[in-house]
């Protein structure tokens, strides 16, 4: 509904491999199109491709596409209309707003973050003003909270009230079903709605670019459970958020590293002690999309979790997670048993600083659990157990080389042969192996080759299902499109070419942004399909030299088979129809004779 003259302005200023690589920094030129491992879901293979002539991007393992504003809002989690504002204000497009052609979910999804951002200040200024809130402010000062944190991360207060926001929001104009599907109203049982935190402590939630998604609220009685969250809504996923990512990105995005750590305060505190790159996860194990989040924004992660039993067994489970991500994992245990927000405020920085500095990385963190309490000289047995053990970590890697490293250190630890730890590794140590995950069925994507690389037709066009024949008359009209009206549509053998061609051969092809329109102009299947061709840079040095050798061989073909039945005939043969039959089976020998 935005006017096409603006979306095309946009795309011809937008560089997306540009784009992409901001997200995905591990993006590499490969031929004339860039991959990289994808950022939508977990692999171990690149199988995401971006063609920055097209314009456009696609997954072969996930069929993730489209272009840069797909990109941006598959990354962010936006709207169409807030994915194209975010790349209007990048590329200095001016936008008019047209709320009224938003579509409804749209429209929903803007209501409901307007209503949130609105709470954010509601509950914020209770804290700061209200005498009901005294107890909150007191839970607050014992815990260290400076008033500066206070203001920076935006903590707040939920009366004891239940319908006190709620009432203040449905004064400014929002009905109570916004507040309810954006998770900070409830309504059970047919009862009237009511606000769905009183009584606590309130922690802004917030995505990447700051605007709050959600709350988090700690009780401050003795009410079950002392910590809870908004339910999940059309702008929130507990799985897809970090708590601290929006305030600390400035930092982490500058040095490429971070420091996980296991709840609200503990972030808190490391902020306001200068450990602005630390955060947290929503009370929830990490998860592979908490991975995948992460890995757009740093390349190195700290680990930091209780050194108890259970948060020792967490940090593994974590760092495995976002070891697979392909990122750098290193584990730290703070002293003492403490967590990290007790030891900040009783010791200062500085043994949390020395804690982060020494931490191991996880295999070795890994290894050094498995022998604690182990005597020096090891029996067989115990060898074997610890080496299965450490290589289901060690297996979970990416990286061919970090594997090799850690098998060589590893067989030194456990003074045991290197290559016989090697064939055990490919042997088949489960992939997804480790606490928490053997035998758990973690998603394998088979490895699609990339095009240049000796790909087959039907791998290239990404599902296999156009006959290759087809994919390979398609891929050469994607990469000189202006040779679309040399292609009949008997040419074609199949259903979905010819209505790819037939959209293909409406466009106007010269406009830069010609492949955008072609993907939002097809059908979803057919939308797939030209996706995948549209990434495909397999060479060709003359596509129209190609093309037209294709066609001849094909309707060469198409012919030969008309003819067949009557050169075989026990009927006389007409001459011309011998002579046609003889010149065809002579220039197509060879190829498919």
């Amino acid at each position: 509904m935005i006017p096409p003259e603006t979306l095309d302005a946009i795309r011809d200023r937008v560089d997306l491999a540009e784009l992409v690589r901001e997200y995905v920094p591990r993006l590499r030129r490969a031929g004339r199109a860039w991959t990289a491992h994808c950022p939508f879901h977990r692999e171990r293979t690149p199988s995401f491709h971006v063609n920055p002539e097209r314009q456009t991007f696609h997954c072969y393992g996930c069929e993730a596409r489209g272009d840069a504003f797909e990109f941006v809002m598959k990354m962010e989690n936006l709207t169409f209309y807030e994915a194209v504002e975010r790349l209007a204000e990048r590329t200095g497009v001016k936008l008019a707003k047209r709320e009224s052609e938003l579509t409804p979910s749209d429209r929903e999804r803007l209501r409901i973050r307007e209503v949130l951002a609105l709470a954010e200040g509601f509950y914020h200024d209770a804290l700061l003003r209200s005498s009901e809130a005294a107890p909150a402010r007191e839970y607050l000062k014992r815990r260290g909270v400076s008033a500066e944190s206070v203001a920076a991360f935006k903590l707040g207060y939920a009366p004891r009230q239940s319908q006190s926001f709620l009432r203040e929001a449905q004064r400014k104009g929002f009905d109570a079903s916004v507040l309810v599907r954006g998770g900070i109203a409830s309504s059970r049982d047919g009862a009237p709605p009511r606000d769905f935190f009183y009584g606590r402590v309130l922690y802004p939630i917030h995505d990447a670019k700051g605007q709050v998604t959600a709350f988090g609220g700690r009780a401050l009685d003795d009410s079950h459970p002392k910590y809870l969250n908004s339910s999940e809504s059309p702008v929130f996923s507990k799985s897809r958020t970090l708590f601290g990512l929006y305030q600390g990105l400035p930092v982490i995005r500058k040095s490429r590293c971070a420091v996980l750590v296991e709840g609200y305060m503990d972030v808190i505190a490391c902020h306001q002690f200068g450990v602005v790159e630390a955060l947290a996860p929503l009370g929830t194990a990490l998860t592979p999309e908490h991975a995948v989040l992460l890995s757009r924004y740093a390349s190195k992660v700290a680990v930091v979790f209780d050194a108890d039993a259970a948060g020792l067994s967490a940090a593994v489970r974590g760092a495995e997670t976002l070891l697979q991500a392909g990122l750098e994992v290193r584990v730290a245990t703070v002293p003492e048993g403490k967590d990290p927000d007790e030891l900040l405020q009783r010791s200062g920085v500085e043994p949390f600083k020395k804690c982060l500095a020494e931490a191991p990385d996880l295999v070795e963190f890994r290894t050094g659990l498995a022998l604690k309490g182990r005597p020096a000289e090891l029996d067989p047995a115990t060898k074997s157990a610890i080496a299965r053990e450490v290589m289901t970590t060690i297996a979970q890697c990416p990286d061919e080389v970090l594997k090799a490293e850690w098998v060589r250190r590893l067989a030194q630890r456990l003074r045991t042969d290197e290559e016989a730890l090697l064939r055990q590794l490919h042997r088949g140590v489960p992939a997804g192996g480790g606490p928490g995950a053997a035998g758990a069925g973690a998603r394998r994507t088979p490895a699609r080759p990339h095009p240049d690389h000796g790909a087959s037709s039907d791998q290239k066009a990404g599902t296999g299902v156009l006959p290759p024949a087809d994919q390979q008359v398609l891929s050469l009209l994607m990469r000189q499109p202006g040779l679309v009206a040399r292609v009949a549509e008997t040419d074609w053998a199949s259903a979905e070419a010819v209505r790819i061609w037939k959209v293909l051969a409406g466009l106007d092809t010269t406009a830069p942004s010609w492949p955008s329109k072609l993907l939002e102009a097809l059908v979803p299947a057919d939308r797939a399909l030209a996706s995948g061709l549209l990434v495909d840079s397999s060479p060709s040095a003359d596509p129209e030299a190609d093309l037209t050798s294709l066609l001849e061989r094909r309707r060469g073909e198409k012919r030969l088979k008309e003819l067949e039945p009557l050169v075989k005939a026990d009927a006389p043969v007409d001459e011309g129809v011998a002579r046609e039959y003889r010149d065809l089976l002579a220039r197509l020998k060879g190829t498919r004779r």
